[in-house]
């Protein structure tokens, strides 16, 4: 099994790259980022992962753009796979998140992971001058351009939102397929994953929620001519070990939050592996980057050992 890490939301340079190199020493598979451009001011009521609807931080806290971090840290890094977890598709025009994910892949020598969402925040679709009600649509178009201008020596597509042809793409990514991570909790983000997807990358779940839609996602799979096992599920949940002395950040809690101690996190990481979870992403309920660091170090001294056995 694969673990993986979420980048801290500071925007602090210096830090971050010590915390991506930590990560990468450490032997974790994967640095993860996050999506949002504006938030709004008077909160939110439409988070789908929190009882009360509200984001789990304040709208004031800063953001960085995803694609531009995802740069930064590539030149910070050797080893870890770097990607976005997940990048909300229709905020950005899909011939040149193409372009940023096939130069990204260049220049790491293929470590990226693209993670893709349709986004759930209308005041930032209504900012952007996106349409909200049509997010489903236009990201399935988008990953459909994805695979056209990553695969196809002379692509072209004529689709609802896009056309085009006659053009020239290059360079593709080195990893072929460049690895496609469909976030979501519906019924619609399976069937995505299934077409589409060579990972389903939930969030803010139990992983009895994941085994409940297993079987949904695998008939989906299927019927896309696919082999079921080529799909891999990963699951992002937040983490605070409560057996190493550091305190709980006051955040509202998302769902599927592991708040215990170190064993109990191995036993949940067996539960996972045994529902046919194959990578596990954390975030960390501390606030400071020294406490980050040492939540993973205890995840790499306890809990990587482990994962690393399950298969």
């Amino acid at each position: 099994m694969q673990i993986g890490v979420s980048m801290p939301r500071i925007p602090d340079g210096p830090g971050l790259r010590e915390f991506a190199q930590a990560a990468d020493a450490m032997g974790f598979e994967s640095v993860l980022i996050g999506d949002h451009i504006v938030l709004p001011t008077g909160g939110t009521t439409q988070y789908p992962y929190t009882a009360s609807g509200g984001f789990s931080r304040p709208a004031d806290e800063p953001f960085l753009e995803t694609m531009t971090l995802l740069g930064y840290l590539a030149a910070c890094t050797e080893r870890i796979k770097l990607g976005s977890t997940v990048l909300i598709l229709p905020y950005r025009n899909p011939i040149v998140q193409a372009k940023m994910f096939a130069s990204l892949d260049a220049l790491t020598g293929g470590r990226i992971i693209c993670g893709v969402g349709v986004g759930w925040l209308e005041k930032e679709f209504d900012t952007l001058g996106v349409s909200y009600a049509e997010r489903g649509p236009l990201t399935d178009e988008f990953l459909q351009i994805f695979r056209t201008l990553w695969t196809e020596s002379n692509p072209q597509h004529h689709g609802r939102f896009y056309q085009f042809d006659g053009i020239q793409f290059y360079p593709k990514p080195m990893q072929n397929p460049l690895p496609i991570w469909v976030g979501g909790h519906t019924r619609a983000a399976l069937r995505r994953t299934a077409k589409y997807g060579d990972c389903w990358h939930t969030t803010r779940q139990t992983p009895e929620f994941v085994a409940s839609h297993i079987p949904y996602l695998r008939r989906q799979i299927e019927a896309q001519g696919r082999d079921a096992d080529s799909v891999t599920v990963s699951l992002k949940r937040s983490l605070h070990f409560t057996d190493i002395g550091l305190p709980e950040m006051g955040s509202e809690r998302s769902g599927g939050a592991l708040v215990t101690t170190t064993q109990e996190v191995i036993d949940d990481l067996h539960a996972c592996h045994e529902i046919g979870i194959g990578q596990l992403t954390y975030d960390f309920r501390v606030s400071e980057l020294p406490d980050c660091i040492r939540v993973m170090e205890r995840l790499a001294e306890a809990v990587l050992p482990v994962a690393g056995r399950l298969h």
